[in-house]
């Protein structure tokens, strides 16, 4: 035999009393009283548990796009992107974990071109300008140009590392420490 609360003095009572001895509330009332407190517990603990759910949810989207925005093909993409416009094709991308870097070849405007991205620094090298400096440098008339514009050339492959793909075409991937990631 259980015992229950009145709803209206809190005296314990048989729930098969029909009415508290003490008070004389009637027992439906109080039932029900307990029935809709069971309810509302109830609907507090659905609510709760939504609550968290919704919370890990939220917490795993977050977590995927900070991954996916801090992947080195994507940064590199968003690098180039800056210098040639969102209207690019990326064709493969290619990364090295020391020297974190990535190679880029991709075509923008209709033209192939190929992108050293320093992920450190968030520099990038394009073949198309070191094709223009040797443009410029075939092109000089002069002997002084023609060094001027070499040495233009050579600061820049320096700088941006435009050999890593000749690293990369010269030796197998693994050997050369390349990754094609796309």
């Amino acid at each position: 035999m259980a015992l229950i609360k009145c709803s209206e003095c809190g005296a314990d009572i048989s729930e098969k009393a029909s009415a508290c001895p003490k008070c004389g509330c009637p027992l439906d009332i109080t039932k029900q009283v307990m029935s809709d407190a069971k309810k509302k517990k109830n609907k507090k603990v659905i609510i709760f548990f939504i609550v968290v759910l919704a919370f890990i949810m939220i917490l795993s989207m977050g977590i995927f796009f900070v991954k996916r925005n801090n992947d080195p093909g994507n940064i590199a993409i968003r690098l180039i992107k800056k210098d040639f416009g969102n209207n690019i094709s990326v064709d493969s991308i290619y990364y090295n974990s020391e020297v974190n870097g990535c190679i880029v070849k991709f075509s923008a405007n209709g033209e192939d071109n190929t992108a050293t991205v320093h992920l450190d620094d968030k520099t990038t090298g394009y073949q198309s300008v070191m094709n223009e400096y040797t443009k410029k440098s075939d092109n000089a008339t002069t002997d002084e140009e023609k060094k001027q514009y070499a040495q233009q050339l050579v600061d820049y492959m320096d700088l941006y590392d435009i050999f890593w793909e000749y690293n990369l075409l010269m030796n197998d991937s693994e050997e050369s420490g390349w990754e094609k990631i796309k």
